[in-house]
């Protein structure tokens, strides 16, 4: 009999009931006190399970045969030391590459310990930037941002901002429009790469002082309204092919042109000039338009005009160094605002998909957003070059691009503050307009030629080169279908996707 754990012979055998298994008694008493199990089986055993085995006669245990002699014994030991020391490398060898893995585990650990620090400053700063904006839109900003130099003043006090009830309608089309912010493109990549030009219309607007300054669309009739150098504003039916009405009234260039959204009982129209007004247009019918009202707020040509999205306000800025909020119905001017750092006039305007800020565009490279409410800056931005010629925010209301007087497009982050990507067009080109599609995920690029781009991936998927002066006026069909362009070659170009 040898024992199941040591192999060799016991002295006080016993035996397992449920395995059979024959161990020495002081061996399997010490393991099972330990462990509770069977060595061999792992079966759960206790000593009760251990039957002992009655052996007679009892015998000492003989020497092996090697252990008779002296040089048996000294060989034995020989043996014993080998083993010892091989043991002892494989243990030390063990223990270095333990030793490696625990460095590698460390290694790691710090590592993510590093890259979680540097995601949650990201985060923090994230949410501060978000906690900014959405402070600038639902309330004044803190005391350190910057101060408008105009206010508004009485005798009784200081008197900033718009009227209450003004207020409550910009808030009250903030809130329904934010709920409508994200839209899918109608239009996919791949199909925005097969653009061409679909139609041109030539020969608009006097050949005198030639040229299409700038252009807006009515998607639901299929009309165009363009501004000229010739003083003139013209609306062009797409179906007839044909212009159906001109609007003379204007002693200078037309620098701006927007609808205010028609309406079946009124059709009303807006033209900014460089002769300082601002002509609200109407008409009961889509071929006679008189002038309704007359907006001379400002001593300087307009060069910026902007929709409110409710289609009952709208903002002008001019190189008076001044910007106005007007209401369409009266012609009346809301207010006006300056600032301290603006002292050679606004270049561009633009309104926020919510409504509740205001871009400017200034003639000495800054961009400031202003809180309409409040009349006060609440951002200010400055990597242009000149003049900002064009801005337009995108429809979820997170972008802004922006152009100055050279081939490059700014696109601002509004959440970071900062640039997110900087759109190069041609060598030596420039950039008069910008347009984002309703989804916001295409951004046309008009000037030197047309370009439309894919927002994040920032990919050029087109590249239309038909006009033969520059672009100045761009806009998107309501699907993303379809682009119109007028420039100062006296034409109005559709590009489309391929039928």
């Amino acid at each position: 009999m040898f024992c199941a754990i040591s192999g060799e012979a016991p002295e006080h055998p016993v035996v397992s009931k449920k395995t059979g298994q024959v161990y020495e008694r002081r061996l399997i008493v010490k393991y099972i006190a330990d462990n509770g199990k069977d060595p061999v089986t792992g079966e759960d055993m206790t000593e009760d399970d251990l039957l002992e085995i009655k052996s007679a006669p009892s015998t000492v245990k003989p020497r092996p045969p090697t252990m008779t002699s002296i040089p048996s014994i000294l060989s034995v030991l020989q043996n014993e030391w080998d083993s010892i020391m091989l043991e002892t490398f494989t243990l030390k060898q063990q223990y270095q590459q333990v030793r490696q893995e625990l460095s590698h585990a460390l290694y790691q650990h710090d590592a993510a310990c590093r890259v979680i620090a540097r995601l949650m400053k990201e985060r923090d700063a994230a949410r501060e930037a978000l906690a900014n904006v959405q402070a600038h839109i639902g309330t004044r900003p803190a005391e350190a941002a910057t101060e408008t130099a105009d206010v508004a003043m009485t005798e009784a006090g200081a008197s900033v901002g718009l009227p209450e009830q003004v207020k409550e309608k910009l808030e009250a089309t903030s809130a329904v429009l934010s709920k409508t912010r994200k839209r899918k493109p109608q239009t996919s990549a791949d199909a925005m790469q097969t653009y061409h030009q679909r139609k041109a219309f030539g020969s608009l607007h006097s050949a005198r002082s030639p040229g299409i300054t700038s252009l807006d669309l009515d998607a639901k009739s299929g009309l165009f309204l363009t501004g000229g150098n010739d003083k003139h504003a013209m609306i062009f039916s797409q179906s007839e092919e044909k212009v159906i009405t001109t609007l003379k009234g204007h002693t200078k260039k037309i620098t701006q042109v927007a609808w205010t959204g028609r309406s079946e009982e009124e059709d009303t129209v807006l033209t900014a000039s460089a002769d300082s007004t601002v002509r609200i247009w109407s008409a009961k019918d889509k071929s006679t338009y008189t002038t309704a009202h007359t907006v001379s707020t400002h001593s300087a040509e307009v060069t910026g005009l902007s929709m409110h999205p409710s289609k009952e306000y709208f903002a002008t800025a001019s190189l008076d160094s001044t910007w106005a909020f007007h209401e369409i119905e009266t012609g009346s001017t809301v207010l006006t605002a300056s600032h301290s750092d603006v002292n050679k006039g606004y270049s561009s305007a633009s309104f926020h998909p919510d409504g509740l800020l205001l871009g400017t565009g200034t003639t000495d490279s800054m961009l400031k957003i202003w809180d309409v409410r409040i009349k006060d800056v609440v951002a200010s931005f400055d990597d242009h070059v000149g003049s900002v010629k064009a801005m337009a925010f995108s429809e979820n209301g997170y972008l802004l691009a922006a152009a100055g007087e050279n081939n490059i497009v700014n696109i601002w982050d509004l959440r970071s503050l900062s640039v997110s990507q900087k759109l190069q067009v041609a060598d030596g080109g420039v950039v008069n307009a910008l347009a984002w599609d309703y989804s916001g995920t295409y951004l046309g690029v008009g000037g030197t030629d047309v370009r439309i781009f894919k927002t994040k991936s920032w990919q050029e998927l087109a590249n239309l080169t038909d006009n033969t002066a520059e672009i100045t006026g761009l806009k998107f069909g309501p699907q993303g279908d379809y682009l119109v362009a007028g420039g100062l070659d006296r034409s109005i170009r559709i590009f489309g996707v391929a039928e």
